[in-house]
């Protein structure tokens, strides 16, 4: 007796086994490139950082305003002497600096009014000893002679000037001028100067 087994095979046909092989190609390819895709995002947020120096720059230090010039300049004046009068006038000078301080010379004339008459005349020779607070702002301490109204006259005060551009500066000072009588007068004056080398 002979014993007969048969075994069920499906058959399998050409077309179906190569849709099924596509299907898992699709299937890898997709996956592959989701892959790609996160890894590519993941690289752009990362920061590229150049780890180059930065090729040196020169030092720089802004120098401020040259006190160390010729000037022309104008002023107006209240006067508190006999009577009180404005003053109107015209100032020459020359600084030297050294480092913060600053020296010069200054020489002015003034016409003055009381309303609208003449009062007199005031010439001041004076010297200015001053310290730099910053590059643009001076402080300063004034001593001289003068001439005011017909008196010699010795001349102390004090004052502050603001350098506004590079050539250019306005202030204000204060003078006591007494004279060897025991008479005074006290003047505060608004001054501007151009500066020139």
């Amino acid at each position: 007796c002979v014993l007969k087994i048969e075994t069920y095979m499906p058959r399998v046909t050409l077309k179906r086994a190569m849709e099924a092989t596509m299907s898992i190609l699709k299937k890898i390819s997709i996956a592959m490139l989701a892959s790609a895709a996160m890894t590519a995002g993941a690289s752009a947020a990362d920061p590229v950082i150049d780890y180059t120096p930065a090729p040196a720059q020169p030092a720089y230090s802004d120098p401020g305003f040259d006190w160390n010039r010729f000037y022309v300049g104008a002023n107006g004046a209240f006067v508190n002497a006999a009577s009180d009068v404005w003053g109107i006038g015209a100032l020459a000078g020359i600084n030297t600096q050294f480092d913060q301080m600053v020296f010069g010379f200054e020489v002015a004339a003034q016409a003055n009014y009381d309303g609208g008459t003449y009062y007199g005349a005031q010439y001041d020779l004076t010297g200015r000893a001053g310290y730099l607070v910053s590059d643009d702002v001076l402080l300063y301490g004034v001593g001289g002679i003068g001439h005011h109204f017909g008196d010699a006259v010795g001349i102390a005060g004090a004052g502050i000037e603001f350098a506004v551009s590079d050539d250019v500066t306005i202030g204000s000072e204060y003078n006591w001028s007494f004279t060897d009588m025991g008479t005074s007068s006290h003047a505060i004056d608004a001054k501007a100067r151009w500066y020139f080398n």
